[in-house]
C-alpha cells in the first residue's frame, strides 16, 4: 500500500517567516517547548551539534509572506512584521482557549492583538487539531545480526522506510543498514569502526529511529551477538547492548529503539533488567519491545506505521502516540503484548499494553484452543458441547492489578489494557 504525503500543511507556525523564531509562539510546539525528557535530550543534542564542525543539513526554503497575504491585508502587513510582534499558531490558540473560546488574531504584541479584526483562516484541519506536520531531519537505522535470514526483519523495516521516506521529498532523511558480528575481536573492531562512522554521519539528524533485529535464547533471554568458528553465540542482554550501542552513543541519546526480538528478552526478569539498565545509561527517548514467544514481525507493521506517523511526522509524545496506535491493532494484541520503556519527567517509566477479549483472551490470559474436558473447539462462553454429559469446563480470571482499560481499539467484546510496571 503506497502512502502519499499530505500536500497542504494546515497547522504550522510561521513565526520564522516574519523575522521571529518559532520559539516565539507563546504556547510553542511539542518538540521545541515540551518539558519532557525527549525535549531536553534533543536540546542537549542540538548543543553538541553546534559545538562540532559538522556541516548542517540543508534547510527547506522559507515560504514568502504571500500565504498570509490572503489573510492579512497589504495595508496591515507592516504591523505583523514589527520586531516586537509574536505569532501564536492556530493549534496553540485552540489548546489554550478551548475551554474559554476567544477570537483568534494570530499576531500579538505584549499579549494584545495587533490586528483590529480577526483574520479569516482558510482551509481546515486535515489532521487532529493538536497535531503538526513537522518532520525534522530524520534517520532510520537497521542494526541486524550478520547472516540473519533476509526474511527476518528486512522486509518489515523496508516497508516502514518506504512509508517515512515519502514525507521527505527534498532530503533531510537517511536510511542506513548496519550488520553486526561481535563474536570475535576482529569482527568487533570492524563493527565499531563502521558504527562510529555512521554515528558521525547521523549527528546532524534531530530524530533517529533504530531497529534491532537478532535472535534470542528462549530459556535465558540472552541475545545472539555473532559467530565464533561459524557457530552462533549469545550473550547477556546488558553486555550485548553495551557493546552494540557504545559506538553509536551519540545518536542513541534521544533516539527511539524498536526491538525486533522474540519475547524472552522481556519475560526473563534478568534480561529485561538489562534492557532497563541500558536505557538508564544511554538515555534513548524510548525503547519498544514485544513479549510473544515467537514474534511474527509482520503483525507489528500496522502498529509501528501509526506510531511512527504520530511521533516522527506529527510530533506527538511517545506516551500518547503509543496508545493512539492501538486502534485497529487487535491482531497484534492476539499475538503479543507491547512493552514501552520511556522517559517521563526525568524518570524511566515502563508501560505494558495487553489486549483482552472475553472469548479469546480474558483480561490478557490466552485461552486454550480446545476444551481439555470435552475436546470441542468453539467459543469460550462457558459450557461444553451439548452431546457431552460432563459439566462445563470453566476458567476464572480477574483484571490485572493496576490495569486501566483504554478507549483505543475498544469493541463490544475486546479492548486494550495499560499497566505501569
Amino acid at each position: 500500500m503506497s502512502t502519499v504525503p499530505p500536500v497542504m500543511f494546515t497547522v504550522s507556525c510561521l513565526a520564522s517567516k516574519y523575522g521571529q523564531d518559532q520559539e516565539n509562539c507563546q504556547e510553542g510546539h511539542r518538540w521545541q517547548c515540551s518539558k519532557s525528557k525527549s525535549s531536553s535530550l534533543q536540546k542537549k543534542k542540538a548543543k553538541a551539534k553546534a559545538a562540532s564542525n559538522k556541516p548542517s543539513l540543508k534547510k527547506p526554503a522559507n515560504i514568502n509572506s504571500g500565504w498570509w497575504g490572503h489573510v492579512v491585508s497589504e495595508e496591515h502587513m507592516y504591523k505583523v512584521k514589527k520586531p516586537d510582534v509574536k505569532f501564536i499558531c492556530v493549534t496553540c490558540h485552540w489548546q489554550k482557549k478551548k475551554n474559554d473560546p476567544k477570537p483568534y488574531f494570530g499576531f500579538y504584541s505584549k499579549k494584545k492583538p495587533v490586528l483590529s479584526t480577526p483574520p479569516i483562516i482558510p482551509g481546515g484541519f486535515q489532521y487532529a487539531m493538536t497535531s503538526q506536520v513537522a518532520p525534522l531531519p530524520t534517520a532510520l537505522v537497521h542494526l541486524y545480526l550478520e547472516g540473519i535470514h533476509q526474511d527476518i526483519g528486512h522486509p518489515q523495516v523496508a516497508m516502514l522506510h518506504s512509508f517515512l521516506q515519502a514525507y521527505f521529498p527534498e532530503g533531510d532523511y537517511n536510511f542506513s543498514q548496519l550488520p553486526f558480528n561481535l563474536g570475535t575481536p576482529e569482527s568487533m573492531e570492524a563493527y565499531e569502526k563502521e558504527a562510529s562512522h555512521l554515528a558521525n554521519t547521523l549527528c546532524a539528524y534531530s530524530k533517529v529511529v533504530l531497529f534491532l533485529t537478532t535472535h534470542s535464547d528462549e530459556d535465558r533471554g540472552d541475545l545472539f551477538i555473532g559467530y565464533i568458528n561459524n557457530k552462533p553465540v549469545a550473550s547477556k542482554t546488558l553486555e550485548f547492548l553495551q557493546l552494540l550501542l557504545s559506538p553509536l552513543s551519540k545518536v542513541v541519546d534521544g533516539a527511539d529503539i524498536i526491538f525486533y526480538v522474540c519475547g524472552s528478552v522481556v519475560t526473563n526478569p534478568q534480561s529485561f533488567n538489562g534492557v532497563k539498565e541500558v536505557a538508564q545509561h544511554f538515555t534513548p527517548r524510548s525503547m519498544l519491545l514485544f513479549d510473544a514467544e515467537h514474534l511474527q514481525l509482520a503483525c507489528t507493521v500496522p502498529y509501528l506505521q501509526i506510531l511512527l506517523d504520530n511521533t516522527i511526522i506529527q510530533g506527538f509524545p511517545v506516551s500518547s502516540a503509543a496508545r493512539v496506535a492501538l486502534n485497529d491493532c487487535g491482531m497484534l494484541g492476539r499475538h503479543s503484548n507491547i512493552i514501552l520503556v520511556m522517559w517521563q519527567e526525568e524518570a524511566l517509566v515502563v508501560e505494558k499494553f495487553l489486549w483482552t477479549d472475553k472469548h479469546l483472551k480474558p483480561w490478557g490470559h490466552l485461552l486454550p484452543v480446545q476444551c481439555p474436558q470435552c475436546g470441542t473447539i468453539q467459543k469460550w462462553v462457558g459450557g461444553s458441547a451439548d452431546e457431552v454429559s460432563l459439566p462445563p469446563k470453566t476458567y476464572s480470571f480477574s483484571i490485572p492489578e493496576n490495569a486501566t482499560q483504554l478507549p483505543q481499539g475498544k469493541t463490544k467484546t475486546s479492548s486494550w489494557l495499560q499497566i505501569t510496571l
